[in-house]
Parts: structure tokens; C-alpha cells; sequence
């Protein structure tokens, strides 16, 4: 990864649910067969997560949203852009997986919102991992952290809207890496052999 200037920022961004009740269905089936069991996924409520760090200077942040579709990940791209622009950095990264709510429709969007807010298009660009690579983004080892810190060995009976305010919470305190942390955590990524990164 190339080195960024004092004005640039790094953003990795990824999505995670928090679901009301835990998963806790499992059978066995004979090779071959699907097994038949009673599920309430329909039933469960549940709120997704939009989890963006500032890969340089370690700053985290999260927003919630019922959806999670190209819309609410547009919307995130662009609160988070006028946070960076408030704090006088003039060129925004997104390192992103290859979901659907990444493609295209996502960055049009984000194109047609910073339009409407007269901010410059350079501002922002995208950088996305290769296919099946979730080792490559730091957003992910922050969400794993965040779960780890925030909804392990918690009552099982703990509402969304109650799991959302424990992580925001927990990073209001800080990042759960360390500035070591995630320098060894991107130099692993920089060390990675992968075509395009």
C-alpha cells in the first residue's frame, strides 16, 4: 500500500448484523439430504451494523440501520466523508469487499449526494479487496474485536437496540486495537501477495 500524506485518509468500511436471539438450530442429516428444522429467523429482529476505521490514525466509528442495502451503505460513505472533511483532510479511500452494496449503485449514489452537497467528486475513491479475502480488511478484525469485547458472555436476552448501545459505547472509549496493533495488523496486509491491492 502506498504511503498517505498527512490530508489523506484510509477508510475501511464493512457491515455486520446484531440479531435478537442467538443462532442455536443444528441436526445431523444423512449424506447427501438436507435436514428439516424449525427455524424463527423470520421472527428475530435485527440491526445492521456500518463499521468504518480510519486505518492510519486508528479512529472507529459505527451507524446502524434496520437496512442494509447500496442506499444505507451510500449514506454511511457519506457521513463518514464529511466527518474526514470536517477534520481538514481533503481525500478520502474506501478499502471495501466485493458485496452488492459496494458495486456501482452504491457509488453512483455517493456521487449524486456529494453533487447535491457541492462537495468536490476527488474527495473520494475506492479500493476494493480481491474476491474472498476478509483477512485483508482491518474493518474486519475490528468487528471481530467488537463482538469479542461487546456481546460475548452477555444475557441472552439482551434487545438489539441494547447490544447497539454496548458498542457504542465500548468505542466511545476508543479503538479496540492499539496504534501497534494496527500498524502490525496492515503490515501483515501489506505483506500479503494478492494481484491487485
Amino acid at each position: 500500500m502506498a504511503e498517505l500524506n498527512e490530508h489523506e485518509a484510509l477508510v475501511a468500511l464493512d457491515e455486520f448484523s446484531l440479531q435478537s436471539t442467538p443462532y442455536t438450530n443444528y441436526a445431523w442429516a444423512e449424506r447427501n439430504t438436507k435436514p428439516s428444522i424449525w427455524s424463527d429467523e423470520r421472527h428475530r429482529k435485527k440491526l445492521n451494523a456500518f463499521l468504518t476505521v480510519d486505518v492510519q490514525r486508528g479512529d472507529t466509528r459505527v451507524d446502524f440501520n434496520k437496512q442494509c442495502n447500496s442506499e444505507e451503505v451510500a449514506a454511511v460513505v457519506v457521513l463518514t466523508i464529511l466527518v474526514f472533511l470536517n477534520k481538514g483532510l481533503n481525500k478520502i479511500t474506501f478499502l471495501l469487499d466485493n458485496a452488492r452494496t459496494h458495486g456501482n449503485k452504491m457509488k453512483k449514489r455517493v456521487k449524486e449526494l456529494l453533487a447535491e452537497m457541492a462537495i468536490p467528486e476527488y474527495s473520494v475513491s475506492y479500493w476494493h479487496t480481491p474476491k474472498y479475502s476478509p483477512k485483508l480488511n482491518p474493518a474486519e478484525y475490528i468487528i471481530h474485536a467488537v463482538r469479542r469485547n461487546g456481546l460475548y458472555n452477555v444475557p441472552c436476552n439482551l434487545s438489539v437496540e441494547e447490544k447497539a448501545d454496548r458498542i457504542q459505547k465500548q468505542l466511545a472509549r476508543g479503538s479496540p486495537m492499539n496504534d501497534k496493533q494496527m500498524r502490525n495488523l496492515i503490515d501483515f496486509i501489506a505483506r500479503t501477495k494478492v494481484k491487485r491491492f
